[in-house]
């Protein structure tokens, strides 16, 4: 379960890359951006509802205050990474892209940064009290 996070996490990744490799161009190619942006929205979703499932709802009933606490800051957070991302999507459409494209750069570095950091926090923070859980719960079985 965990591992199939993480490869979800390595393919955001590699999207991400790709996002990036395409603001790095001089000029806008707004179609590479539109499909890149659809296919991260695409697995952002479906990561997050994965997640949500899988590591989220296991912790916060665990019965373990540390995993329990840590859950809950994590999922305040992690709340908010959907909407940031569609906020980004809805806040640069094609035209805007193609008249800002130095701004829109800039904002995309950003966002893929803390997309970056989130990954490597959960993978550190997250899924080693999952981790934790999972195997207390496998011994008590």
């Amino acid at each position: 379960m965990i591992q199939e996070l993480c490869a979800e996490h390595r393919a955001l990744e590699a999207q991400a890359a790709q996002l990036l490799a395409i603001v790095s161009a001089a000029t806008p190619d707004t179609a590479a951006v539109a499909a890149m942006r659809w296919r991260m929205a695409q697995a952002l979703f479906d990561h997050c509802n994965r997640e949500d499932w899988l590591i989220y709802d296991r912790l916060l009933f665990s019965g373990d205050a540390i995993a329990t606490q840590v859950a809950w800051l994590y999922r305040q957070e992690h709340g908010l990474l959907g909407p940031a991302f569609a906020s980004y999507v809805a806040a640069w459409p094609v035209g805007r892209i193609t008249q800002e494209w130095e701004h829109f750069r800039a904002e995309t570095r950003i966002l893929m940064a803390d997309l970056a950091e989130r990954i490597a926090r959960e993978e550190e923070v997250l899924y080693a009290h999952a981790e934790r859980i999972i195997a207390r719960q496998r011994a008590a079985a």
